[in-house]
């Protein structure tokens, strides 16, 4: 038995290329979700009652309430991974990871509403300790 196929000829002028456009990703953002601001308060408590100051590298943090959530944005430079790694133990026991974090980030910057627009952690425990 033979079995064949038989191709039906095309124009060979007609080639359809696709694109994919890139969209320049950061691997060193992260977004986290609190369901309420005093869970976000309580992170930040946390954080300050530690010895160690592992959260005074993050320069780069902001803090948004969108669909009545709030959502931090940390961005970590290579130089400090280390020290964001401590920091993730202790964010993930309040709040939860968001995937796609590059996306997710647009859409709050354009919809949400901004309650610390830099250095979130920080300021939140600056007026804690007051």
């Amino acid at each position: 038995m033979t079995v064949t196929r038989i191709i039906p000829e095309k124009d060979p002028k007609k080639i359809i290329k696709a694109k994919r456009k890139t969209v320049d990703v950061s691997p060193n953002l992260a977004i986290y979700m609190f369901s309420t601001f005093d869970e976000y308060l309580q992170f930040c408590t946390s954080l300050a009652e530690r010895q160690e100051n592992t959260y005074t590298f993050l320069k780069k943090s902001s803090l948004y309430l969108y669909n009545s959530n709030y959502y931090l944005c940390i961005t970590v430079s290579n130089k400090n991974i280390d020290l964001f790694k401590t920091l993730y133990y202790a964010i993930i026991e309040f709040a939860t990871n968001i995937s796609n974090p590059d996306l997710f980030e647009r859409k709050l910057i354009e919809y949400g509403k901004s309650i610390f627009k830099t250095n979130a952690i920080n300021n939140c425990i600056k007026y804690i300790k007051y």
